[in-house]
Protein backbone atom coordinates (compact mmCIF):
# COMPACT_ATOMS: atom_id res chain seq x y z
CA UNK A 1 0.00 0.00 0.00
CA UNK A 2 0.80 3.89 -0.65
CA UNK A 3 1.71 3.97 3.47
CA UNK A 4 5.03 3.47 3.88
CA UNK A 5 5.87 5.88 0.70
CA UNK A 6 3.50 8.44 2.37
CA UNK A 7 5.94 8.07 5.90
CA UNK A 8 8.94 8.03 4.34
CA UNK A 9 7.68 10.96 2.31
CA UNK A 10 6.44 12.90 5.38
CA UNK A 11 9.43 12.42 7.09
CA UNK A 12 11.60 13.32 4.55
CA UNK A 13 9.76 16.87 3.44
CA UNK A 14 9.68 17.71 7.73
CA UNK A 15 13.39 17.04 7.97
CA UNK A 16 13.96 19.29 4.54
CA UNK A 17 12.10 22.26 6.31
CA UNK A 18 14.22 21.96 9.45
CA UNK A 19 17.13 22.73 7.40
CA UNK A 20 15.78 25.33 5.10
CA UNK A 21 14.39 27.38 7.99
CA UNK A 22 17.30 28.93 9.56
CA UNK A 23 19.13 29.22 6.04
CA UNK A 24 15.89 31.30 4.41
CA UNK A 25 16.02 33.28 7.66
CA UNK A 26 19.61 34.08 7.14
CA UNK A 27 19.11 34.21 3.49
CA UNK A 28 16.08 37.06 3.67
CA UNK A 29 18.02 38.98 6.74
CA UNK A 30 21.39 39.12 4.07
CA UNK A 31 19.64 40.52 1.51
CA UNK A 32 17.46 43.34 3.90
CA UNK A 33 19.69 43.96 6.42
CA UNK A 34 22.76 45.82 5.85
CA UNK A 35 24.73 44.31 8.72
CA UNK A 36 24.43 41.09 7.26
CA UNK A 37 25.07 42.53 3.97
CA UNK A 38 28.69 41.29 3.67
CA UNK A 39 28.29 38.22 5.77
CA UNK A 40 28.27 34.57 3.86
CA UNK A 41 25.68 31.86 5.07
CA UNK A 42 27.82 30.59 7.68
CA UNK A 43 28.54 33.70 9.46
CA UNK A 44 24.95 34.98 8.67
CA UNK A 45 23.29 31.77 10.61
CA UNK A 46 26.08 31.97 13.73
CA UNK A 47 25.14 35.95 13.79
CA UNK A 48 21.25 34.74 13.47
CA UNK A 49 22.12 32.44 16.46
CA UNK A 50 23.69 35.30 18.57
CA UNK A 51 20.82 37.53 18.13
CA UNK A 52 17.70 35.06 18.46
CA UNK A 53 18.80 31.85 20.36
CA UNK A 54 19.60 28.66 18.79
CA UNK A 55 15.74 27.53 19.20
CA UNK A 56 14.43 30.37 17.46
CA UNK A 57 16.63 30.37 14.68
CA UNK A 58 15.98 26.58 13.93
CA UNK A 59 11.96 27.19 14.28
CA UNK A 60 11.44 30.63 13.12
CA UNK A 61 9.14 30.07 10.16
CA UNK A 62 9.18 26.49 10.28
CA UNK A 63 4.97 25.80 10.70
CA UNK A 64 5.02 27.86 7.16
CA UNK A 65 8.15 25.81 5.80
CA UNK A 66 6.21 22.50 6.46
CA UNK A 67 2.88 23.57 5.74
CA UNK A 68 4.53 24.11 1.98
CA UNK A 69 7.22 21.36 1.97
CA UNK A 70 5.31 18.35 3.48
CA UNK A 71 2.75 18.35 0.83
CA UNK A 72 4.82 19.46 -1.93
CA UNK A 73 7.38 15.72 -1.17
CA UNK A 74 4.65 13.76 -0.33
CA UNK A 75 2.57 14.99 -3.34
CA UNK A 76 5.45 14.65 -5.54
CA UNK A 77 6.53 10.70 -4.44
CA UNK A 78 3.77 9.37 -3.56
CA UNK A 79 1.57 9.85 -6.17
CA UNK A 80 4.48 9.59 -8.38
CA UNK A 81 4.67 5.94 -6.96
CA UNK A 82 1.07 5.21 -6.86
CA UNK A 83 0.09 6.83 -10.35
CA UNK A 84 3.19 4.77 -12.35
CA UNK A 85 1.87 1.53 -10.57
CA UNK A 86 -2.12 1.88 -11.21
CA UNK A 87 -1.18 2.92 -15.13
CA UNK A 88 1.45 -0.53 -15.31
CA UNK A 89 -1.42 -2.36 -14.16
CA UNK A 90 -4.28 -1.02 -16.68
CA UNK A 91 -1.05 -1.48 -19.71
CA UNK A 92 -0.42 -5.12 -18.30
CA UNK A 93 -4.20 -6.24 -18.52
CA UNK A 94 -5.11 -8.81 -21.20
CA UNK A 95 -7.11 -7.63 -23.97
CA UNK A 96 -8.44 -9.19 -27.06
CA UNK A 97 -5.95 -12.18 -28.24
CA UNK A 98 -4.47 -12.35 -25.73
CA UNK A 99 -2.44 -9.11 -25.77
CA UNK A 100 -1.75 -6.60 -23.72
CA UNK A 101 -1.54 -2.83 -24.13
CA UNK A 102 1.92 -2.40 -23.55
CA UNK A 103 2.63 -5.21 -26.03
CA UNK A 104 0.63 -3.65 -28.91
CA UNK A 105 2.63 -0.20 -28.03
CA UNK A 106 6.19 -1.89 -28.12
CA UNK A 107 5.27 -4.01 -31.31
CA UNK A 108 4.22 -0.29 -32.90
CA UNK A 109 6.89 1.58 -31.27
CA UNK A 110 9.92 0.38 -29.35
CA UNK A 111 10.21 -2.50 -25.97
CA UNK A 112 10.90 0.88 -24.04
CA UNK A 113 8.01 2.86 -25.32
CA UNK A 114 6.05 1.80 -22.39
CA UNK A 115 8.66 2.79 -19.61
CA UNK A 116 8.78 6.32 -21.22
CA UNK A 117 4.98 6.88 -21.31
CA UNK A 118 4.39 5.90 -17.74
CA UNK A 119 7.25 7.71 -16.63
CA UNK A 120 6.41 11.21 -18.59
CA UNK A 121 2.45 10.65 -17.62
CA UNK A 122 3.05 9.53 -13.89
CA UNK A 123 5.43 12.60 -13.88
CA UNK A 124 2.91 15.02 -14.89
CA UNK A 125 0.14 13.57 -12.81
CA UNK A 126 2.44 14.31 -10.12
CA UNK A 127 3.63 17.63 -10.50
CA UNK A 128 -0.40 18.58 -10.61
CA UNK A 129 -1.11 17.18 -7.52
CA UNK A 130 2.20 18.51 -5.89
CA UNK A 131 1.32 21.73 -7.30
CA UNK A 132 -2.47 22.12 -6.08
CA UNK A 133 -1.20 20.37 -2.16
CA UNK A 134 1.85 22.82 -2.24
CA UNK A 135 0.09 26.11 -3.04
CA UNK A 136 -1.36 26.87 0.16
CA UNK A 137 1.70 26.30 2.12
CA UNK A 138 3.09 28.76 -0.58
CA UNK A 139 1.37 31.67 -0.08
CA UNK A 140 1.71 31.05 3.77
CA UNK A 141 5.31 30.94 3.65
CA UNK A 142 5.48 33.98 1.07
CA UNK A 143 2.85 36.00 3.43
CA UNK A 144 5.38 35.03 6.27
CA UNK A 145 7.98 36.74 4.71
CA UNK A 146 6.45 39.34 3.03
CA UNK A 147 8.34 42.65 2.56
CA UNK A 148 11.48 41.33 2.96
CA UNK A 149 12.48 41.09 -0.54
CA UNK A 150 12.86 44.74 -0.63
CA UNK A 151 15.89 46.02 1.92
CA UNK A 152 14.77 47.99 4.44
CA UNK A 153 17.38 49.55 6.90
CA UNK A 154 15.76 51.38 9.48
CA UNK A 155 13.91 48.33 9.80
CA UNK A 156 15.00 44.98 8.21
CA UNK A 157 13.14 41.91 8.10
CA UNK A 158 13.37 39.97 11.01
CA UNK A 159 11.27 36.60 10.72
CA UNK A 160 11.61 35.55 14.21
CA UNK A 161 8.65 38.78 15.28
CA UNK A 162 6.20 37.42 12.29
CA UNK A 163 2.97 35.97 13.35
CA UNK A 164 2.15 32.40 13.55
CA UNK A 165 1.15 29.85 11.10
CA UNK A 166 -2.28 30.54 12.21
CA UNK A 167 -2.03 34.04 12.17
CA UNK A 168 -0.91 34.45 8.63
CA UNK A 169 -3.44 31.73 7.76
CA UNK A 170 -5.94 34.03 9.00
CA UNK A 171 -4.98 37.02 8.40
CA UNK A 172 -5.06 35.49 3.88
CA UNK A 173 -8.42 34.56 5.05
CA UNK A 174 -9.98 37.33 6.01
CA UNK A 175 -8.61 39.23 3.23
CA UNK A 176 -11.77 37.82 1.11
CA UNK A 177 -14.56 36.85 4.37
CA UNK A 178 -17.06 39.05 3.34
CA UNK A 179 -17.34 37.34 -0.04
CA UNK A 180 -18.03 33.84 1.03
CA UNK A 181 -16.01 31.34 1.95
CA UNK A 182 -15.12 29.66 -1.40
CA UNK A 183 -13.47 33.22 -2.50
CA UNK A 184 -11.79 33.47 0.88
CA UNK A 185 -9.89 30.15 0.59
CA UNK A 186 -9.37 30.83 -2.89
CA UNK A 187 -6.69 33.37 -1.57
CA UNK A 188 -4.70 30.30 -0.52
CA UNK A 189 -4.43 29.39 -4.14
CA UNK A 190 -3.40 32.49 -5.48
CA UNK A 191 -0.69 31.97 -8.68
CA UNK A 192 -1.52 28.37 -8.62
CA UNK A 193 -1.43 28.75 -12.81
CA UNK A 194 1.80 30.65 -12.66
CA UNK A 195 2.77 27.50 -10.36
CA UNK A 196 1.84 25.04 -12.81
CA UNK A 197 3.89 26.19 -15.43
CA UNK A 198 7.00 26.34 -13.55
CA UNK A 199 7.18 23.98 -10.48
CA UNK A 200 5.23 21.49 -12.79
CA UNK A 201 8.09 21.47 -15.47
CA UNK A 202 10.47 20.86 -13.02
CA UNK A 203 8.69 18.19 -10.98
CA UNK A 204 8.06 16.65 -14.54
CA UNK A 205 11.59 16.76 -15.14
CA UNK A 206 13.06 15.48 -11.95
CA UNK A 207 10.61 12.33 -11.44
CA UNK A 208 11.18 11.73 -15.23
CA UNK A 209 15.29 12.24 -15.03
CA UNK A 210 14.98 10.31 -11.70
CA UNK A 211 13.10 7.41 -13.36
CA UNK A 212 15.57 7.38 -16.30
CA UNK A 213 19.01 7.33 -13.70
CA UNK A 214 17.30 4.36 -11.63
CA UNK A 215 16.88 1.75 -15.19
CA UNK A 216 20.56 2.73 -16.29
CA UNK A 217 21.91 2.02 -12.84
CA UNK A 218 19.63 -1.77 -13.07
CA UNK A 219 16.72 -1.17 -11.11
CA UNK A 220 13.04 -1.40 -11.80
CA UNK A 221 11.01 0.89 -13.41
CA UNK A 222 8.66 2.99 -10.70
CA UNK A 223 5.75 1.35 -10.33
CA UNK A 224 6.29 -1.42 -12.54
CA UNK A 225 7.37 -4.78 -9.46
Amino acid sequence: GPAPFLIASITAGAIASLVLVPMESARIRMVTDSDFGEMNLVSGLRRLVEESGLRVTLTAGLGAMLAKQVPYTFGKQVSFDVVANILYKVINSPRSAGLTLGDSISKATSPHAVKWIVSVLAAMTASVIACLLSQPGDVILTETYKGCSVANEDEPCDVTKKNTLWGVSSTIYSRSEDKGAVPALSGFFTGLQARFLHVGTIITSQLVIYDIVKQLLGLPATGSH
